[in-house]
């Protein structure tokens, strides 16, 4: 038969007490040491993830800042060019509306220097014709006298 010893139940007995005493004692501090040290550490991986995601939100926000810049730009530089094309179109109305005056003025000054000019021959002539006039009246009118007042009168007004 089985002999039951009464060390082994001592020993028994005090396995439990030791046992218990490791768990107040022991168990219970490393484990409470533990469970800090594992909070502290998920409480550094929350705050590394909130960090991570504030920087992504905060990339996504420069990106479309940086989208909306570039967009302005282009508004920018579209409006900048407007502006020029519209200027210059300007300029070269200008410029095309000062040629045609100047080219009217130039007309005109010419029209009117043609005329000065031709006014001045017609009293020229004139002036030839009423010295012929005298000459003729001077002189006895026959026909080689008038042949010579003729060419007479030709070679002064050729002269001049």
């Amino acid at each position: 038969m089985l002999k039951f010893d009464i060390n082994i139940l001592w020993t028994l007995i005090n396995l439990i007490i030791f046992f218990v005493l490791m768990k107040l004692f022991l168990f219970k501090p490393i484990k409470k040491t533990l469970d800090k040290r594992k909070e502290l550490i998920e409480g550094q991986f929350k705050a590394a993830e909130d960090k991570e995601k504030k920087a992504g939100e905060l990339q996504a926000e420069y990106q479309s800042q940086l989208s909306g810049v570039e967009d302005e730009k282009k508004a920018i530089i579209a409006e900048a060019r407007n502006n020029a094309k519209g200027e210059y179109d300007k300029i070269v109305a200008r410029a095309n509306d000062d040629a045609v005056k100047i080219k009217q003025d130039a007309k005109k000054a010419s029209e009117l220097e043609s005329e000065k000019a031709r006014l001045a021959v017609k009293q020229e002539i004139a002036e030839l014709a009423m010295q012929a006039a005298t000459k003729v009246v001077e002189k006895e009118v026959s026909p080689e006298t008038n042949k010579m007042l003729y060419d007479q009168f030709l070679n002064e007004s050729s002269d001049k």
